[in-house]
């Protein structure tokens, strides 16, 4: 009897491993995104600690981390959109 209880075990073991493999087989994309928000938990949570930053001579004190990441973020990609359409529209039509 203990072995037919551990043969079925493994049975659904297995069942179990070709359905995860089959779902990772039909949503590479998903897998991809599910694995990139797990990344973004793991950066928000190592980057909560509070953090001051002197510019000039202003200084703003008890930013968290992932603030300022996400500001110069947004600003570097603001200004790499502003490049690409002021480099853009100089081309010279040929």
């Amino acid at each position: 009897m203990e072995q037919n209880n551990e043969a079925a075990k493994s049975s659904a073991l297995a069942r179990g491993s070709r359905k995860s493999g089959q779902w990772l087989i039909n949503h590479p994309i998903g897998a991809i995104q599910l694995l990139g928000l797990i990344l973004l938990v793991v950066i928000v949570a190592q980057n909560l600690e509070p953090t001051s930053i002197d510019i000039l001579f202003w200084t703003l004190v008890d930013i968290p981390k992932l603030l300022l990441l996400l500001i110069s973020m947004v600003i570097g990609a603001l200004v790499w959109e502003l490049l690409k359409r002021t480099l853009l529209r100089r081309k010279p039509a040929a």
